[in-house]
């Protein structure tokens, strides 16, 4: 009997429990000395954190997202809430470009902080992530930093959302 019940708990959690879960990349790209950025996020996410920000319904969003003003809502979002510090120095990043999945559940967004300066010493890399926070207090967010042969694997959530790697005064 108590295995019944536990057996219908899970199932029911899984069924109703949606998961919320980003994927983010900051990978240095040494021939373009430049750090290149993809971040993969659930549209009916990005859409509602959207909508609320700016307290607009968005109609069709995916016929839309196309739209210059609705790109640059999604771009300053981002510039708000994952911000990258190097040395201390929070670094502007560039948008790129974005492409819907092809099961059009996901999107994919891309940004490029170019002109690294490889004589800087690389000291610290600090992230801010509080992507859909706002939504979400079980939002998670997944970083994944390859930087000088080096990778580092991060997760965000509404408790910890800032972590600092230290590098060990690499150049790059």
């Amino acid at each position: 009997m108590i295995n019944n019940f536990f057996l219908l708990a899970t199932t029911l959690f899984f069924q109703f429990h949606d998961f919320h879960v980003t994927h983010s990349t900051f990978h240095y790209n040494n021939e373009t000395k430049s750090m290149e950025i993809t971040i993969k996020v659930a549209l009916k996410d990005l859409e509602k954190s959207i909508e609320n920000k700016y307290s607009k319904k968005l109609t069709n969003f995916l016929d839309n997202h196309k739209n210059i003003s609705l790109e640059k809502k999604i771009v300053e979002y981002f510039e708000n809430n994952l911000k990258l510090s190097v040395n201390n120095n929070i670094q502007e990043y560039k948008w790129v470009g974005k492409e819907l999945s092809n099961n059009l559940h996901d999107i994919f967004l891309y940004f490029e902080i170019p002109n690294y300066d490889k004589k800087e010493n690389l000291d610290t890399i600090t992230i801010q992530n509080t992507l859909f926070l706002e939504l979400y207090n079980y939002q998670t967010n997944i970083v994944l930093i390859n930087i000088l042969d080096n990778k580092y694997n991060l997760t965000f959530t509404a408790d910890n959302y800032v972590q600092k790697i230290f590098m060990d005064n690499k150049s790059w």
